[in-house]
């Protein structure tokens, strides 16, 4: 078996979470696993699922030139500028998994990405505990604290994901910020001016970034192929550079014309 592997150009937020779509889709129509990496351009901010628009500021995102798009995954807002995002849609029964729970398949996709980062010399491990939202104080920033069997370097979370299933299939994708831009995303998911100082200091001593842990400035294309090496260790699947079907661009500009563009889905409540 092979993981048909997509990098992409940086594309729209929205074109992004409906390419993540459409190949979660393929998978689940019985098409091989997938691994996708991808960039943003503009900057997005990816809402999760279930959550409130209230909670993001959407006059701060139009400032920034941020878009803000509404991800097929739940979890808290994250804000996607200089950074790789990865996903992988796979089956559930692959034999990597040490089982179908999201813990079990959390952890085997971590180490997978733990292997990756540490491939280019960027010293990662999978949390042992933390807490059951991403967020505990309510601001609904992904980035606030790590969760338990997400990545971490340095004790501070490195890697934020997401992941939801359907059919026996999942699709998880995350965030890997090669640079933190603190004040933009606290300005973004709109955290009170009386509140900014406290929270950048958590969000700095609790979150990371490839770069900084390195000590120098590396480039999304130069993680990809370490990123493809642990996966494929990983879950003993050889990856294959791979286009789109021609079903998976249409699934895709279905999916940005009824979903992931269009402002009933990205801000409904």
């Amino acid at each position: 078996m092979r993981f048909r592997t997509f990098i992409d150009d940086r594309q729209r937020p929205c074109v992004n979470m409906a390419r993540d779509e459409a190949v979660f889709r393929s998978v689940i129509a019985g098409e091989d696993p997938c691994l996708r990496f991808y960039q943003w351009d503009p900057p997005g901010l990816s809402l999760g699922r279930f959550q409130r628009v209230e909670e993001v500021d959407m006059e701060a995102c139009s400032r920034w030139g941020v878009e803000a798009v509404r991800r097929l995954t739940g979890g808290e807002a994250v804000l996607h500028d200089d950074e790789l995002t990865y996903s992988i849609a796979i089956r559930l029964d692959h034999p990597a998994f040490d089982g179908i729970g999201v813990v079990d398949t959390y952890k085997t996709i971590s180490r997978a990405l733990v292997k990756g980062l540490g491939s280019i010399g960027v010293k990662a491990s999978i949390a042992i505990d933390g807490a059951m939202r991403a967020d505990p104080a309510g601001q609904g920033i992904c980035f606030y604290t790590p969760t338990a069997n997400e990545v971490v370097s340095g004790g501070r979370k490195i890697i934020g994901s997401a992941q939801t299933r359907e059919r026996m299939v999942i699709l998880q994708h995350g965030s890997i910020p090669l640079s933190l831009d603190v004040d933009r995303l606290l300005d973004v998911t709109g955290i009170a001016s009386d509140k900014r100082e406290v929270m950048r200091a958590m969000v700095m001593c609790r979150a990371t970034s490839v770069c900084e842990q390195l000590g120098t400035r590396v480039e999304a294309r130069e993680l990809v192929p370490h990123l493809m090496k642990g996966f494929e260790e990983v879950f003993g699947i050889a990856s294959e550079i791979s286009e789109y079907s021609m079903k998976e661009k249409k699934m895709s500009q279905l999916f940005v014309r009824d979903r992931y563009g269009n402002d009933a889905w990205n801000l409904k409540i």
